[in-house]
């Protein structure tokens, strides 16, 4: 007697979101409330949903940063073109890590705080430190320059992220006579922290790997 061919299964409901729309949810409630404050529960309740019907959309916490991460840097990034030079490919990285520190500074705080190996950051890091070893810097040089460069745009976008707009009138209130240079530029002192600023201390920046990667030993 021949067997039966089993029958189809039933397929299950189809998803009510995407995993993107997940991500951007996270993403959302990532940029509006304190980093201490984003948990799996959060996500959930903002789509509506059970906290284990989320993880039917994602396994863990450390997947949503990750998947986040990826949204974040993904946002307007200009890869440059395979014949650029050195100095191109790391002001284009430098200059987008900017950006999404600038954007997202409670995703950076998250980041910086994970414990577990995820690829995040790690991506740009490798790129960057593949292009000045290929730039002709020795690994160490190259390490060190990797680092300032990774801290100057994770350090800049923070505290214009964290500025306070009434720098100005804070700096006024201040006594005159104790603080005379900084009163004299209080209508001013915000430009410190622009997007102008931030290009200029760049250029600083590549100006001396230029010059150190061209000296004796560099």
């Amino acid at each position: 007697m021949s067997s039966q061919p089993a029958s189809p299964s039933r397929p299950g409901p189809r998803p009510r979101f995407t995993r993107e729309e997940v991500l951007n949810t996270a993403l959302d409630l990532i940029d509006r409330e304190r980093p201490d404050a984003f948990t799996m529960r959060r996500v959930a309740e903002a789509m509506g949903m059970g906290v284990m019907t989320l993880y039917g959309y994602v396994r863990s916490k450390e997947e949503v940063i990750e998947g986040v991460t990826a949204l974040a840097f993904a946002e307007e990034h200009h890869q440059p073109s395979p014949d650029a030079s050195w100095e191109d490919r790391l002001r284009t990285d430098v200059a987008h890590l900017h950006t999404v520190c600038s954007r997202h500074p409670n995703l950076v705080t998250l980041i910086l705080g994970q414990t577990t190996a995820s690829p995040g950051l790690f991506r740009l890091r490798e790129r960057m430190l593949g292009t000045l070893v290929e730039a002709g810097f020795t690994r160490q040089r190259a390490l060190h320059a990797q680092g300032i460069l990774t801290s100057y745009a994770l350090g800049f976008g923070g505290a214009q992220a964290g500025a306070a707009i009434d720098l100005p009138e804070r700096i006024r209130e201040l006594p005159a006579g104790d603080f005379p240079r900084l009163t004299e530029v209080a209508d001013s002192y915000a430009s410190h922290l622009s997007d102008d600023a931030f290009e200029y201390g760049l250029e600083l920046l590549l100006r001396g790997l230029r010059t150190d990667l061209e000296s004796p030993g560099g």
